[in-house]
């Protein structure tokens, strides 16, 4: 049960900001300073405290913003790590047989991808072996999914 900073920038800053602005605008006005509290009056009450009260959230998921791991690769980088994979295969680094199984799980992982977006059932299942030509599937298919 520890401090959250997160979750006091989106949920009760706004507050802070509000007694934090009347005490300065007291004390400005204490002092002789009128401008300088209308001035902290109008920044506080009138900019800052509606900020954070209504996207409190947002900002604090922008301050508290954790880097985003990407797990998914892009073509250039599959490009890359199978020139990586030739370069090491040429050099005599890596075997026939680890170069193979490298070379599948690279352009597998594109292969399962296109099987599921592919498919001709509805549901996404994966196509049954028995699938009967390409010809006959595409006369039966309506013509906007040619």
């Amino acid at each position: 049960m520890g401090f959250d900073a997160r979750e006091f920038v989106a949920e009760e800053l706004w507050l802070l900001i509000g007694v934090v602005t009347v005490v300065l605008v007291s004390l400005a006005g204490i002092v002789g300073l009128e401008a300088l509290s209308g001035a902290i009056a109008v920044v506080g009450f009138l900019l800052l405290v509606p900020l954070f009260l209504f996207w409190g959230e947002e900002i604090a998921d922008l301050v508290f913003e954790e880097p985003a791991e990407t797990t998914s690769i892009t073509a250039e980088q599959e490009d890359d790590a199978i020139e990586e994979l030739k370069r090491r295969y040429a050099a005599g680094e890596i075997d026939d047989d680890e170069f193979e199984r490298r070379l599948d799980r690279l352009v597998g992982v594109e292969g399962v991808l296109e099987d599921a977006f592919t498919s001709d059932s509805p549901s996404g299942d994966v196509p049954s072996p028995a699938r009967s030509s390409d010809a006959e599937s595409r006369e039966r298919e309506p013509e906007w999914e040619r």
